[in-house]
């Protein structure tokens, strides 16, 4: 029995040296499929014949960028550069003296590969113009690097439009907004089994824009300050006048709706204001501005009187602003007779007699002033 032992060990023996295996060889016809960009990518080499296990390595050529070449035959990672990369790998076995059954080396065998790593597919649109409640809406998203022969498709993968919004397939938003709204949502781009790129967007739906003036009355030399304003509506506005024309001297913003200057002429001016928006709603205002002539003091003299006389003179103007309010700015009346601030009154009974010369001045609620000089003739 121990005899037959020997015997089957040396004539296996025999058989493993007599018949070596195969040659080895890596697969070059089998090769990496496509990759893309920022997407995780596994290919695994072909070996065939030889004494496995096996054991590959990369040796020299171009990697694709953020992939790498295990020993077990994966060619792994994610892909982060786009372009056509030629590199080469080995393939080495396990045969040799230290493998009974397989005691004869086998020759390395080596290959080069090519491999095409596809940029990203990916969502170009980074913003939408803003709808405006009952209007209809229409947007149409975009994309790129996409690969020939394959449809795109878009969908929603998160959150949700506008109620009175849709998505188709081909990537138009559309339909009417029913009110104002803001949604932020996330749009995908995709390729049927494969690629695929998604973006947050954010979609408003402006209040319906309104618009108001405010415009003093102003005065012809006096700088002047007014403002047509707008609120609801889509940011930035654009102001102009529809109707009419500011009075000379004045002139509208057209960015900010303000109205400055210093006007020229007085009067009545009839107008209308437009506003714009940037989602092209228009309104308009209708407006009245007044403009005062100068104020100007109109009274040229005052009566005489004589003393212990009672005695009464209105101080007139013209132009300005009301309320009017006056007083002695030089000199002084006569002991007895004092000056009514809001009436412009002269009123009282002289206790001296004499000539008396004053300076009156009147001032308007813009601040406008004017003054003159009068005398007041007393008699004994």
């Amino acid at each position: 029995m121990r005899v037959s032992r020997l015997v089957i060990l040396a004539v296996l023996a025999f058989a493993v040296t007599a018949f070596p295996a195969s040659a080895l060889d890596l697969e070059v016809d089998v090769k990496p499929p496509p990759g893309e960009v920022g997407t995780p990518y596994e290919f695994s080499f072909y070996a065939e014949e030889g004494c496995p296990p096996y054991r590959f390595a990369y040796v020299n050529g171009t990697l694709p960028p953020g992939l790498r070449v295990t020993t077990e035959g994966k060619l792994t990672g994610t892909p982060t550069e786009a372009g056509s990369f030629s590199f080469w790998v080995t393939l080495d076995d396990n045969g040799g003296p230290h493998n009974p059954f397989c005691l004869i080396p086998s020759t390395q065998s080596q290959g080069e590969f090519t491999m095409i790593v596809m940029p990203d597919l990916a969502v170009k649109t980074t913003s939408l113009p803003s709808a405006t409640p009952g209007r209809p809406y229409s947007a149409q998203l975009e994309f790129t690097n996409p690969e020939s022969g394959w449809p795109v498709v878009w969908d929603i993968t998160r959150g949700s439009l506008p109620t009175g919004l849709t998505l188709s397939e081909s990537g138009v938003i559309s339909g009417t907004p029913s009110g104002p709204d803001t949604k932020t949502f996330v749009v995908r781009a995709r390729e049927p089994f494969r690629r695929f790129g998604e973006r947050e967007l954010t979609l408003r739906v402006a209040a319906a824009l309104r618009a108001s003036s405010s415009l003093r009355a102003g005065e012809v030399g006096l700088r002047y300050a007014g403002a047509v304003s707008a609120s609801g509506g889509v940011p930035p506005f654009s102001y102009s006048v529809a109707i009419g024309d500011l009075p000379a001297g004045l002139a509208l913003n057209a960015a900010t709706g303000a109205v400055r200057g210093v006007p020229q002429g007085s009067g009545i001016f009839g107008l209308t204001f437009a506003v714009t928006d940037s989602a092209e709603q228009r309104v308009t205002v209708p407006a009245s501005l007044r403009i005062a002539a100068r104020l100007a003091i109109t009274t040229g003299r005052v009566p005489a009187t004589s003393v212990d006389a009672a005695y009464r003179a209105r101080l007139a103007s013209s132009g300005g602003l009301a309320p009017k309010r006056w007083r002695i700015a030089r000199g002084a009346l006569p002991r007895g007779i004092r000056l009514d601030a809001t009436t412009g009154v002269i009123s009282g009974i002289a206790r001296a007699a004499g000539d008396f010369r004053f300076t009156v001045e009147a001032r308007d609620r813009l601040g406008a002033r004017s003054t003159k000089v009068l005398r007041l003739t007393v008699t004994g």
